[in-house]
């Protein structure tokens, strides 16, 4: 108590120290400091913050729907590859009382035709596994009626639910917002990757939670609380951006019944219109799906362009988006609208690829079906006019569908069933592991998971958890493998090679050399492959064989000056220019810096690498006479004023005399009655071609393993007034290692189809 007393004391004492009027002055100068703080706060601090709120809470925002010119095909039908249209949300409010059996089996047949029908098996699988929200239907059948149960048995269900249990609060959260938000521990607030979403029924205390959330997201607490109330579920999405064949197919089903309940041929309360709800929205459609998507490139969900045609022709693509603005009153009514942005509208350009759309599907439909018979990482088709050096057709796989183009980040969790032999099977692919110290985020099966990339030496580690781009090549699957990645093409080149040393009249086709089987170079060796170039032999008999060291001989006759002057006139370690996104092209050292050594590897193209845009270029030369053609994509480009600009063939100078050519034709014909690979031969057609097997190299070595080779197949026909010319690879096929069984048996059946679809009819006796 004395204690007490001689605080306040103290405290008497300290007041009477000073005036009266000296603590009122200092608290409200205290009170006035308090006050700037706050306000320093909401002007500078946080002036976006509340100046996005305001202008929120004061005006209305709509925007104008962006569209894109189209781009063609070359065909009169059927020729549309890419557009804006409107596509259908569908939609329907389970709340409703009706009949709920036959609204089942209708949505049933809806989500049939959108995710199978028409559809390959391997498409079909896929779309299925999505819809059922199962990582692998284990028991698949391409069959309609077992199709049809399964996807009955989910919509019975879907459409059984009758409260709201999830909702998307906010996307693109950042990792501070997402690890704030998991220490809350909040009951029905979920994390999915960068999107926060809460289950409105298991939320006990929502004033509480949205109080919480909102103090991390920046939004508002009322928005929130109002976003998370228990309701009944009055919308449930049932598939989203229906295709126009599916759209029309609801539409006429719609249309039907409402005719029926007209005449009186079905009661109000079996009818299923009044629990469908349709929305649709602009979005970039591409209505044969995956077709040529690496030539397109995509448009995302905001209207970026991506890749491809859709990326070099942006800018004339592209119409400029508007947005208008309308004031609003106290109680949120529209007044005043106002356009806050300039209206110039700037009209989109159509566009006409030089693609044939017949043989750009038929061309993907066979590697299709062989990547997987060679089991290969990759198959790529380049089809060239050589008398115009327009591009025909450009084909890869894997590749991407740009309606949905976010499955390219899908993995797969490697298994012994699925993956036996992982150093074979994983050969060449993106394969990740689990590492929660240093990996990076991913989802699979809708869990986060932290991964980091491993080398090859961890592939048979049995302690990592491992998973694989179920595409393999992960993003990679965007680029166009055509223009876009480097090979050393190997044996592919020699035609070039020796078409430079007859052009220089260093040799003729017959000409004799003596082969001993190998040159020594310093500290190594080279050698051939078949036991039919030793001895004394033509230049030709060497074609045939694709002997090593008579490139060698070529190469020193020529000279390494006039040698490097034919590569580059071929247009190696240049730009071909095709008007297609980050097309690469590999260097061509200077001549001068050439070793010995160095020449002779080049011969056969040995560490030079080069794009199959650019040696489909290069036999064009041999093809048409001995021009060199400029590569074109675009045949066509339409302005909205009615003018036209028409990419006319591009021929920029000469390569080789005529007389050249045509020999070089002769030899590569030959080539084709010798060698083995004879088996990939069209009966009744004149053909030119050439095969090449190229290793691949890991860190600085070859690889020697099984799955470690590419082979090429250069070729163009019919040799007499060739009409195409066509460069096939495949990347590490396992089913075989003979080029015969793979490359040859591919391009044989995409000559065929070319063939008898330009109705070139077959020679006699040939």
């Amino acid at each position: 108590m004395n204690k007490q007393k001689a605080v306040l004391l103290k405290i008497s004492q300290l007041f009477q120290k000073y005036p009266r009027e000296y603590y009122v002055f200092s608290f409200f100068g205290i009170f006035a400091f308090l006050i700037i703080i706050e306000l320093f706060s909401f002007t500078v601090l946080n002036h976006s913050y509340y100046k996005d709120l305001a202008i929120k809470q004061q005006t209305s925002t709509t925007k104008t729907p962006v569209s894109r010119g189209n781009i063609f095909s070359d065909n009169e039908k059927g020729k549309v590859l890419a557009s804006s249209v409107d596509l259908i949300d569908l939609a329907i409010d389970p709340s409703l009382e009706g009949n709920k059996t036959k609204l089942a089996n209708f949505l049933t047949d809806i989500v049939y035709r959108e995710i199978c029908a028409s559809k390959t098996t391997h498409e079909c699988k896929k779309w299925l596994n999505k819809f059922l929200w199962v990582l692998e239907v284990p028991d698949f059948r391409m069959n309609e009626v077992y199709l049809k149960d399964r996807i009955l048995s989910r919509v019975n269900e879907r459409i059984s639910r009758t409260k709201v249990t999830s909702v998307l609060l906010k996307d693109n959260l950042t990792v501070e917002q997402a690890f704030e938000l998991e220490k809350l521990h909040l009951s029905g607030v979920y994390i999915n990757g960068s999107n926060l979403f809460v289950n409105p029924e298991e939320i006990v205390d929502a004033p509480f939670v949205a109080n919480r959330v909102a103090l991390v997201i920046w939004e508002e607490k009322d928005t929130i609380e109002h976003l998370i109330r228990k309701r009944v579920l009055r919308y449930l999405l049932i598939q989203t951006k229906l295709s126009i064949s599916t759209s029309d197919y609801l539409k006429t089903k719609l249309a039907e019944e409402k005719e029926a309940y007209a005449r009186g041929f079905i009661k109000k309360e079996d009818m299923m219109a009044h629990f469908i709800i349709v929305s649709s929205q602009q979005h970039r459609y591409y209505p044969e799906n995956g077709m040529a998507s690496t030539i397109l490139g995509f448009v995302d969900n905001s209207w970026e362009w991506k890749y491809g045609i859709e990326g070099y022709y942006n800018h004339l693509l592209k119409w400029k988006a508007s947005e208008t603005y309308a004031k609003k009153d106290s109680l949120g009514r529209l007044i005043e609208p106002l356009s806050l942005e300039d209206q110039t509208w700037l009209a989109w350009a159509n566009i006409t690829l030089t693609i044939d759309r017949n043989i750009q599907k038929a061309v993907e439909d066979i590697i299709d079906v062989d990547i997987f018979d060679y089991q290969a990482n990759n198959i790529s088709v380049v089809v060239m006019d050589p008398k115009t050096g327009n591009v025909i057709a450009m084909a890869s796989h894997p590749r991407f569908n740009p309606n949905s183009p976010g499955e390219a980040f899908e993995l797969i969790k490697v298994t012994p069933e699925k993956y036996p032999n992982p150093m074979v099977n994983l050969l060449g692919s993106r394969v990740l592991a689990v590492d929660n110290v240093s990996g990076s985020e991913y989802i699979y099966d809708g869990k986060k998971l932290f991964l980091r990339e491993i080398s090859r030496e961890e592939y048979t580690d049995p302690t990592l958890e491992k998973y694989v781009f179920a595409n393999r090549q992960w993003w990679g699957v965007y680029k166009n493998d055509i223009i876009q990645d480097l090979y050393e093409v190997w044996s592919i080149f020699k035609p070039i090679v020796f078409a430079a040393a007859i052009d220089t009249w260093e040799i003729s086709r017959y000409d004799m050399y003596k082969d001993e089987w190998f040159i020594k170079i310093d500290n190594f060796t080279i050698k051939n492959v078949s036991s039919q170039c030793l001895g004394y032999k033509t230049f030709q008999n060497a074609m045939n064989f694709s002997c090593n060291v008579w490139m060698i001989r070529i190469a020193q006759r020529i000279g390494a000056s006039i040698f490097h002057k034919y590569i580059e006139s071929f247009w190696i370690g240049k730009k071909t220019g095709i008007t297609l996104e980050w097309e690469v092209f590999g260097r061509l050292d200077p001549y001068e810096r050439w070793s010995r050594a160095q020449l002779f590897t080049t011969s056969f193209w040995q560490w030079i690498t080069a794009t199959m845009i650019q040696m489909a270029s290069a036999y064009s030369v041999l093809a048409n006479g001995g021009v060199y053609y400029k590569p074109q994509i675009v045949k066509k480009i339409d302005f909205p004023d009615g003018k036209s600009i028409v990419n006319k063939p591009e021929a920029t100078h000469r390569v080789l005399k005529e007389t050249t050519a045509k020999t070089m034709t002769e030899v590569l014909v030959d080539w084709v009655n010798t060698w083995a690979a004879k088996n990939g031969a069209v009966k009744g057609y004149s053909i030119a071609w050439k095969t090449g097997t190229a290793q691949i190299a890991y860190k600085g070595r070859y690889e020697s393993w099984p799955a470690s080779t590419m082979w090429f197949f250069a070729w163009y026909a019919p040799a007499e007034d060739p009409k195409f010319v066509m460069i096939v690879k495949i990347e590490r096929p396992r089913s075989s290692i003979f080029g015969w069984e793979t490359v040859a048996r591919t391009f044989a059946r995409i000559s065929q189809y070319l063939f008898n679809y330009y109705a070139i009819p077959p020679k006699e006796g040939k």
